[in-house]
């Protein structure tokens, strides 16, 4: 078995934690033990991990990938996992970074438990960081992230999008490939009082509304009462490769309602494998509620123009008088 002292881990400055928190994993140094630390990660990590359903997919994905001789880069490694897939499958070295320093330090350890650490080497810095001071030693053939939720963009997905267009070769594999988000519009009551609120016990509440989610937020549709008002339409395709400005788009409504706002998820291609958090799905991603500022009335075979921006938030394009 490796040590853990074996394992390189580039301390770097992150928002997270202060440096006497930073876990220093340099060859020849033990890392002290972690005692109950306070958690300064999202706790979505244990579901994702959880989710074999996306584990096997990302594995299958992997293992078809020819990486003999390959260095590949991945941007969030989280505890290490895919990092050791594409050691296991192949990969002549594997840079992988992790901002979190809790995060870094069970990487650190759940990688050296293997017998793969010799080829992983772990940052403990984002990928900005690596780029901006040249600490990748080799461009990377293949560079992988996950750095997804719900709605795509609220896990820094531009700004990885930008980094992994600095360090990629016009070869370079990018995994995920094509994202693309659907979307539906829906009657949700329930889903937009998650969101907004007006009176409570004879009292108007409603100034607490200055804060409400103008972008969007994850729910399970399942949990909740919704009427769908349109077919599924195609709101907006991502890469990493390349910037796809949005650009405004229709759904059809097939029944008359009053729209809420628009229920979306995706669907990326990791190789032929597709990853996808659709309505129906019981993976650990959520699906993505995007409200409307005002609710908005709608009739059956009437065309709807949306318009999606940067941050997620999509707004339709209809004369004032058509709204509720």
């Amino acid at each position: 078995m490796t040590a853990i002292s074996e394992v390189v881990v580039e301390k770097r400055p992150t928002a997270q934690a202060p440096a006497s928190a930073f876990a220093v994993n340099i060859r020849g140094r033990k890392v002290p033990a972690l005692i109950n630390p306070a958690r300064d990660f999202p706790a979505w990590h244990f579901a994702m991990l959880n989710d074999q359903d996306r584990n096997r997919a990302l594995e299958r994905a992997i293992s078809k990938l020819d990486l003999q001789g390959k260095v590949v880069f991945e941007v969030g490694t989280g505890c290490g996992l895919i990092a050791l897939l594409f050691a296991k499958y192949g990969a002549k070295h594997v840079y992988t970074c992790e901002a979190n320093s809790h995060l870094a330090d069970i990487a650190a350890r759940v990688i050296s438990s293997t017998g793969l650490s010799e080829r992983i080497t772990l940052y403990c810095a984002n990928s900005s960081t690596l780029i901006e001071e040249s600490l990748l030693p080799e461009q990377p053939e293949v560079i992988f992230t996950e750095t997804l939720d719900c709605g795509v963009v609220g896990e820094g997905f531009y700004a990885v999008a930008r980094d992994i267009r600095r360090i990629a070769r016009p070869d370079t594999l990018i995994m995920p490939g094509l994202i693309q988000q659907y979307g539906i519009l829906v009657e949700a009551p329930t889903l937009a009082k998650l969101n907004r609120v007006d009176e409570a016990c004879g009292f108007d509440i409603s100034a607490l509304n200055i804060f409400s989610t103008r972008s969007y937020f994850p729910v399970r549709e399942r949990l909740y009462d919704y009427t769908p008002l349109s077919e599924p339409f195609l709101l907006h395709e991502y890469t990493y490769a390349e910037e796809r400005p949005a650009v405004s788009g229709s759904a059809l409504a097939y029944r008359s309602g009053t729209a809420d706002g628009v229920l979306s998820w995706f669907e990326a291609q990791f190789g032929d494998e597709t990853i996808t958090n659709s309505p129906g799905t019981h993976g650990h991603w959520h699906q993505a509620f995007h409200p409307f500022n005002a609710p908005l009335e709608v009739d059956a075979k009437q065309e709807i123009a949306l318009r999606i921006d940067n941050h997620g938030h999509i707004a339709p394009q209809v004369p004032e008088e058509t709204r509720a």
